[in-house]
């Protein structure tokens, strides 16, 4: 069962960035890292969790879709005066980047809900 679906992203979350067709993959994802943070103890899915795997979602969709059209390969041209510089992106620094916004996101919306707590009960 998955913590949070569209309908729920767009009408209680009130999210407009990821798109329908797009939303399974991002939820998905954000899903395993709040399962991760909270060390697999959520018993309920109550509207924190919802909203922390919305907004885990969609700061993974703003990292991706800052880079989607961003020309690759390029390192520098000079044409006449003319110059062009295009910075390829790191795998490694993409996947850090996506997953330090999408940390931020899950520990706003479950700030106080104890499910972050790492200690002994």
């Amino acid at each position: 069962m998955a913590f949070a679906d569209y309908t729920y992203y767009s009408d209680s979350f009130g999210g407009m960035l990821i798109p329908s067709s797009e939303f399974c993959t991002y939820a998905a994802k954000a899903e395993r890292l709040v399962r991760f943070v909270t060390q697999h103890r959520i018993t309920e899915v109550t509207d924190e969790v919802k909203n922390a795997v919305c907004a885990a979602a969609e700061a993974s969709y703003e990292i991706r879709s800052s880079i989607a059209n961003v020309p690759q390969g390029v390192k520098s041209e000079n044409t006449d005066g003319y110059s062009v510089t295009y910075k390829d992106y790191d795998a490694d620094e993409l996947k850090y980047k996506e997953q330090n916004a999408m940390l931020a996101a899950i520990r706003q919306e479950l700030s106080g809900t104890g499910l972050l707590y790492q200690g002994v009960c």
